[in-house]
């Protein structure tokens, strides 16, 4: 850190130093929350089409935390906005139809869960339908961003095609972790879902785990200071093993999940293992476009656009942070236990 608050002129104790670091953290804190906590809803929605008689039910787990779910993506846009403002105009420009399709997902979603409660019959059916497709239309649109991030950008028609192909790949791996939270949620004795869903888990864990290995060699071979940066010697033996360790955790999911309906700690298990892939992928790409927010273009510090904003932020958010993790701890309290 010293020698890159050097490079810019600056110290590492100068406000303008570290209040961009500390939005940062925070600013990926909510994203690794919002991929976990809206992601097994996403992921339960996915997956409604396949579930038969057993969609009310599914519909209903969700229940609890259906509203509170989509706060992550709001928070998370609104202070990415208020604190790269530059970094924001650049990124809108040129994802400018997945953020559309993100949009249009989240407005079917809320239209279509609230009138479902209301309804009955075949209207039901429908808005279930509609339901699903918001759903779709959110993962589709995330999975265009984290793809258009992966080839920086370029837009010739081979890089378009594999942002399209890491979309679909994220499709599956929200599935799986809808799937996956079935499985923790319910037990052998309830019914024929928790079957189902080990299923589909079973299903989606390849194709999920070939979607994220797929943006590791998209950043490699797309952006060549960060294949530099991770074969440099000192960073090779830390990088590595953190890949590894993602695909020895997809390879011990699958293993698990043979085994899940057995007793309560191994239908639990594959999910955890799960957030730790998701803790380990966030913290990887971070790290790997560190200190770039458009890579090669726009850095932390050039992103910024007022340090009196910064600073108002920076004070703002440690106060409301620490009371919101409380707050999400004790609504999101019971999310790993069994349902009874």
């Amino acid at each position: 850190m010293t020698e890159l608050a050097n490079l810019l002129g600056l110290s590492i104790y100068d406000p303008v130093f570290w209040m961009p670091l500390a939005c940062m953290a925070a600013f990926s804190l909510l994203v690794l929350m919002g991929a976990i906590l809206d992601g097994f809803d996403l992921g339960v929605a996915l997956l409604l089409p396949f579930a038969g008689e057993h969609r009310n039910r599914m519909m209903g787990l969700l229940g609890p935390w259906r509203n509170i779910n989509e706060f992550w993506l709001l928070l998370g846009i609104v202070f990415f906005m208020a604190i790269f403002p530059k970094a924001w105009a650049f990124i809108f420009t040129v994802l400018y139809w997945p953020m559309i399709m993100i949009a249009l997902g989240v407005m079917l979603r809320n239209i279509a869960y609230e009138f479902r409660l209301r309804s009955s019959g075949g209207w039901r059916h429908v808005w279930t339908t509609m339901f699903f497709v918001g759903a779709l239309c959110m993962v589709l649109g995330q999975g265009w961003v984290l793809g258009k991030f992966a080839v920086n950008f370029q837009e010739e028609p081979g890089y378009d095609f594999f942002a399209l192909f890491i979309a679909l790949c994220v499709v599956a791996l929200y599935a799986l972790l809808g799937a996956l939270w079935l499985v923790m949620r319910l037990s052998a004795s309830q019914g024929s879902l928790q079957t189902m869903a080990i299923k589909w888990a079973r299903r989606t864990v390849r194709l999920g785990a070939a979607g994220l290995f797929a943006v590791m060699a998209a950043l490699g071979f797309s952006n060549t200071g960060i294949f530099y940066k991770w074969a440099l010697f000192d960073t090779l033996g830390m990088v590595l093993p953190g890949w590894l360790l993602i695909l020895s955790l997809f390879v011990l999911i699958e293993i698990l999940l043979r085994h899940a309906h057995k007793n309560d700690w191994l239908g639990r298990l594959p999910f955890i293992l799960l957030l730790l892939v998701i803790v380990l992928a966030v913290a990887g790409f971070a790290y790997s476009y560190f200190p770039f927010l458009v890579y090669d273009e726009l850095s932390l510090w050039d992103s910024i656009d007022s340090v009196a904003t910064l600073r108002l932020l920076v004070w703002g958010m440690a106060f409301v942070l620490p009371v919101m993790l409380v707050y999400f701890g004790w609504v999101y309290g019971d999310m790993f236990d069994k349902l009874r």
